[in-house]
């Protein structure tokens, strides 16, 4: 599994480009800027068959209309985002207002405990609602990309649209009990490691439940 790394759009969102061995591509949150995305793949001679979305703002799924029309990609989201796809508020774009958003569908809904496979990799889905009600984290290997559920140090926010601090407790308290380390490939930021947020991330180097009091 080759990981690519790129910083887009005005929120300096990152996109994630996984390569199989076979040089199959999935794409993480592809915020903005299709064309970049589009050159970066053919750089690594991949081809990309899926749009892994962790959830439905604006600033994750920009360029996933044209990605998807010039290489028929299939797309991902969680069903709770899916009334996000073509609502410039619930996706919070209008915040943005000179950012020309552009509708997509959704190919296949998410749920807990799916199992997305591209050639030897796959993909665990675990839903972690609190930033969005859809939002999940992609399990990949050694890796998580999480996604605007936490970041290196922090953690995503939780009022916009279907935000939700008390599910977003829950969801910290699940990720703060897995016992093993992971690489976290976050939607904002550096990437961490699992172990090095249990130590130093307020949100999780204390118990989630009782934080937010």
């Amino acid at each position: 599994m080759e990981i690519k790394t790129l910083t887009l759009g005005q929120l300096d969102t990152n996109c994630y480009i996984v390569i199989s061995a076979a040089g199959n591509a999935a794409v993480i949150d592809p915020a903005d800027d299709a064309q970049k995305i589009l050159d970066a793949l053919k750089a690594e001679n991949a081809e990309l068959k899926m749009i892994l979305l962790t959830h439905g703002h604006f600033d994750h799924t920009g360029a996933v209309a044209q990605l998807k029309e010039e290489t028929g990609a299939k797309v991902y989201l969680h069903e709770k985002d899916e009334c996000m796809t073509d609502d410039t508020i619930k996706n919070v774009a209008y915040l943005c207002p000179g950012f020309e958003y552009k509708p997509y569908t959704v190919d296949n809904m998410l749920s807990e405990g799916d199992i997305i496979r591209l050639d030897e990799i796959e993909f665990s889905v675990i839903n972690t609602p609190g930033h969005t009600a859809g939002s999940v984290m992609f399990f990949a290997e050694n890796c998580i990309f999480a996604g605007d559920t936490i970041f290196e140090g922090s953690v995503g926010r939780t009022d916009f649209y279907s935000g939700d601090y008390t599910a977003q407790k829950k969801s910290l308290a699940r990720i703060a009990a897995l016992r093993e380390d992971y690489i976290i490939y976050p939607g904002h930021g550096s990437s961490t490691t699992l172990n090095q947020e249990k130590k130093f991330n307020p949100y999780l180097s204390v118990d989630p439940m009782s934080f937010f009091g």
